[in-house]
């Protein structure tokens, strides 16, 4: 009779001991491969790319009730997200318009335009739903800065933070089809 609840505190014990498993995660595969386009109809840099204080730290966010938000201790980004959503927006608004754009306006270039983009909310719910919310603004030497917001919810296409992540690059996607779509209708290409 001793033996199973002996057996159940060792395990207990064994447990109790071993690290919780920590996993780093970048927000998503952007797009591969080169566009292309040697010549680009117009040159397109990013120019500022921000986050929201409170995503400004390794852990990947989720509200665990309204207006309350609590960062994974385990499960972090792997890099900076302003870092990595500037990356991601790059590679996949490069994407979208056919032709490459530049990751930072380069002091000497005669940039057509210049996106700045800032990322007011992008995190998890305990609903199972991701949310971006997103300004960016669209300015070049010849033309008015024209701003522009972008709101998107998801659902999750899987449980936990690996589901998360997945919305969430789902999302910087959706966010940069419409700074393309926005591109391409200021510039008329």
């Amino acid at each position: 009779m001793r033996t199973p609840a002996l057996l159940s505190a060792l395990l207990l014990l064994a447990c109790a001991g071993s690290s919780p498993t920590y996993s780093e995660y970048l927000l998503g595969p952007a797009s591969t491969g080169r566009t292309g386009r040697v010549d680009p109809p117009v040159r397109v840099a990013l120019g500022r790319v921000s986050v929201a204080p409170y995503l400004d730290q390794a852990g990947i966010v989720v509200e665990v009730e309204a207006g309350q938000v609590r960062a994974a201790r385990h499960h972090q980004w792997a890099e900076p997200l302003d870092a990595g959503v500037r990356a991601y927006l790059r590679a996949e608004i490069s994407a979208a318009v056919g032709y490459e754009v530049s990751a930072t306006p380069v002091d000497g270039i005669a940039w057509d335009y210049t996106v700045d983009v800032h990322v007011e909310r992008l995190h998890g719910t305990m609903q199972g739903m991701a949310v971006l919310d997103a300004s960016y603004l669209v300015s070049g030497p010849d033309t008015k800065a024209t701003e522009y917001r972008f709101h998107g919810s998801l659902p999750l296409p899987r449980e936990g933070y690996p589901g998360v992540v997945d919305a969430e690059a789902a999302l910087a996607r959706e966010l940069a089809q419409s700074i393309a779509s926005a591109l391409r209708d200021i510039d008329g290409h």
